[in-house]
């Protein structure tokens, strides 16, 4: 039996999953929430082996989810599912530690299949409609743009390009603000701007706006 633990912000999305795997008999959705903080006392008591978190939460970046989760268990696996852009974000939370990316497109019998590759090989990513299962993934190799910047400073350009100021970025990711703007200053070096308005040009360039 594989244990599920779901985070959505939208219980309409969280009571989908319980319904979706209700035909599977080697999924148990074990637990629903719909942040982080809420369910941080369950896994530390509670055994569970796949984590399916929505990756726009309001209490936790993608990087703190996987860093949090990993710390309480080493073991358990985090799957994104998501409605994001694969292509910006998958690299650099594989290098984090997440082990699959799945589109809110997809059905339930794809994420079953996907939940049951990644307990035997460890990695499932998503792209639109046309599934892969890539047991060579290099993920260090550079795939786009994006595969120069860390899974920070994406969070970092995202946050800029949305007009957000240092302050702000840094009680979002909380983190110190001379932190934000490190970060920023090595998003502008790796994209070669000197400006906020060709920052943004260049992410708008990228599909990030």
């Amino acid at each position: 039996m594989i244990n599920l633990l779901i985070i959505d912000p939208h219980p309409v999305v969280r009571y989908g999953f319980k319904t979706f795997f209700s035909d599977y008999d080697y999924i148990n959705v074990a637990h629903t929430a719909p942040t982080l903080k809420s369910v941080i006392d369950y896994i530390e008591s509670n055994p569970v082996d796949i984590v399916i978190s929505e990756m726009i939460l309001n209490d936790e970046s993608p990087i703190d989810l996987i860093n949090r989760v990993k710390k309480i268990d080493p073991e358990i696996n985090v799957i994104f599912f998501t409605t994001q852009d694969r292509e910006i974000y998958s690299i650099p939370l594989v290098r984090t530690g997440a082990i699959g990316f799945l589109s809110k497109n997809v059905e339930a019998s794809v994420m079953a299949d996907a939940i049951k590759k990644i307990k035997s090989y460890k990695l499932y990513i998503t792209n639109n409609f046309n599934n892969e299962l890539n047991l060579d993934l290099d993920i260090d190799r550079l795939r786009n743009n994006y595969g120069i910047l860390s899974s920070r400073e994406i969070e970092v350009l995202k946050y800029l390009t949305e007009g957000k100021r240092n302050i702000e970025i840094a009680e979002c990711l909380k983190i110190n603000q001379k932190t934000v703007n490190t970060y920023k200053n090595r998003v502008m070096h790796k994209l070669k701007v000197s400006n906020m308005f060709d920052l943004y040009i260049q992410a708008k360039n990228l599909n990030l706006v």
